[in-house]
């Protein structure tokens, strides 16, 4: 059984999922409204589970919080506590390595690959990126292709123009429609 709490906070519906350990087992937000972050998370959570819906409090409430600040660029000092048991070995790796990305760089899809030991796994830390169950805390939106391009975005609304924003929120530094090499950030692993 997970809970379910969801909050909109300015313009932007967020959501946070726990099992019964209180380890976050997804989260989301959405700018279309309450029934589509509540349709996200369910989404991420194993099927067939059971969930209810509860009124944020407590860390639920400050994780929503959280997610807000992430969302308009600002600094976390949270350490998050994730259940990625049920996760694939290699979307673990992928969604570890991406939580590491500091706020104001970027790293590539091929720089995340090379840093878990898959080199040429570009495509599917794309794929894994594209589906993160912990967005935004775990930065997907910092994940770029190797040309310095936004590449795709999953996070809470398909358009890049959200990526971009949070982005420059973030502080890093544009070139035209690229990102400027100094906003890069390359994973070791």
């Amino acid at each position: 059984m997970y809970t379910v709490c969801v909050k909109e906070i300015g313009d932007v519906w967020f959501s946070v999922a726990f099992g019964g350990d209180e380890r976050m087992v997804a989260s989301s937000f959405s700018y279309k409204g309450r029934k589509d972050v509540v349709a996200k998370i369910i989404e991420s959570l194993p099927s067939g589970s059971s969930f209810t819906e509860a009124e944020p409090k407590g860390m639920a409430l400050d994780i929503l919080r959280d997610m807000h600040l992430i969302h308009e660029g600002k600094p976390v000092e949270r350490e998050f506590k994730f259940d990625m048991d049920r996760l694939p070995p290699f979307t673990k790796k992928v969604l570890l390595m991406t939580y590491r990305i500091p706020r104001g760089f970027v790293a590539t899809y091929g720089g995340i690959a090379k840093a878990i030991g898959d080199e040429g796994a570009a495509r599917a830390v794309g794929n894994v990126e594209r589906r993160n169950p912990f967005s935004p805390i775990v930065p997907c939106h910092r994940v770029v292709g190797s040309d310095l391009g936004l590449g795709g975005y999953g996070g809470g609304y398909d358009d890049l123009d959200v990526k971009r924003a949070i982005l420059e929120r973030e502080g890093v530094v544009f070139t035209g429609e690229r990102i400027s090499k100094e906003s890069l950030w390359v994973p070791r692993g």
